[in-house]
């Protein structure tokens, strides 16, 4: 198999986000994203976002108020008592929360969906499975770490370390847990454990709705991002049919196609979906079901140096997209352009800076512009 999960089957909370994404879709749509400006595009994400980000505060003020408005109850009974009620009511209102706020970001995900009408594509890959647009909305929505693909032997990992992942993603995690018990130390330490007369434990009101929207914010960026990517790689797939570019490649040159794209997942130590749809389309372009070693970077800058010349720009081109795909270029991506472009480093820079910064800021007509796949450099 060329494609390998280690987990077949997504997660319970995974297949709620699809029920719901299911669910929330009620018409059929005929328009592209590429039929709005980018202009239109962005009021329209701001809107989905500021709707989203005030209902999203709007619910952690209304279920974690009990939660501070009873700390102080019961006080006088046992202690198991006391806790037991208390456990009731953090348990009751922190269901209720989690449910409406992966409602709220559900439909968020989907309101920015049906800007891009993602079922206006056909192919079937991109319909199914853990890697279909709606898994991939769905964990995005819910912020679950996507599957550990193994996609033609491609290790995303390589160049990384797996503790260093778990430290960041529970950091990330306990964000509001340290951000309360910052503000609470800062301000018993300053104005007292009381502000006119109020407990200073409110302080959890506002940092719930702040981190709230913030979570919404990231949460709309990220689909925006994952949503704008797959509609710009099918765009580009059309097109490379369209001008039949990959008959002009030999065998070698087909191969160094999917070590470009290989080795953009290694240098940015992560299998963004994006690049997964990238990898996908390409793989079905090109015909190739075997593993190449397309995560070897030896190897890659050792086909640049054998195709001919333009062949060696349409691979740098790829190299390009790849690398600026998933909206952002790592210091280990910056680290080793050099040494891919080589004399025409001076030539791409500019462009795979724009390209990103496009993708990042959720400019799709822009990045498609920028988005060439041809046998022209720079």
């Amino acid at each position: 198999m060329s494609i390998q999960f280690k987990e077949q089957k997504p997660a319970l909370l995974e297949q709620f986000g699809v029920y719901y994404l299911e669910a929330f879709r009620k018409k059929d749509l005929t328009h592209r994203a590429f039929d709005f400006s980018d202009a239109e595009l962005s009021a329209a994400i701001r809107r989905i976002s500021g709707r989203g980000i005030v209902l999203s505060a709007l619910t952690g003020l209304v279920c974690v108020w009990p939660t501070v408005y009873f700390a102080g109850w019961w006080q006088q009974d046992a202690w198991y008592t006391q806790y037991a009620w208390l456990g009731a009511v953090y348990g009751i209102c922190i269901l209720v929360e989690f449910y409406l706020l992966f409602v709220i970001a559900l439909r968020a995900v989907h309101e920015v969906s049906e800007l891009i009408n993602m079922h206006s594509h056909d192919a079937d890959f991109l319909k199914s499975g853990p890697f279909s647009i709606t898994h991939i909305l769905s964990r995005a929505a819910l912020e679950i770490n996507d599957p550990e693909w193994h996609i033609l032997g491609i290790d995303p990992f390589k160049r990384v370390s797996k503790m260093n992942l778990l430290l960041l993603g529970l950091l990330y995690k306990c964000k509001i847990i340290i951000t309360n018990f910052v503000a609470k130390w800062i301000l018993l330490h300053t104005v007292g454990p009381t502000i006119g007369g109020i407990s200073i434990n409110y302080i959890a009101l506002p940092v719930e709705c702040f981190w709230n929207g913030a979570v919404l914010l990231r949460v709309v960026k990220e689909a925006r991002l994952r949503l704008f990517g797959f509609a710009l790689c099918n765009e580009l797939a059309d097109r490379i049919i369209s001008d039949q570019a990959l008959h002009r490649l030999t065998p070698e040159a087909r191969i160094g196609c999917m070590r470009a794209i290989g080795n953009a997942v290694v240098l940015a130590r992560n299998y963004h979906p994006n690049v997964i749809i990238l990898t996908l389309r390409f793989q079905h372009l090109l015909h190739l079901h075997k593993d190449h070693h397309y995560d070897n970077w030896d190897l890659f800058l050792q086909v640049l140096g054998e195709v001919t010349a333009e062949e060696r720009i349409f691979l740098l081109n790829l190299f390009t997209l790849a690398v600026a795909f998933d909206g952002r270029i790592t210091g280990s991506e910056a680290k080793n352009l050099k040494d891919a472009y080589g004399a025409d480093y001076e030539q791409y820079r500019p462009r795979l800076r724009e390209l990103t910064a496009a993708l990042h800021d959720g400019r799709l007509n822009e990045a498609a512009a920028l988005s060439k796949l041809d046998f022209t450099a720079g």
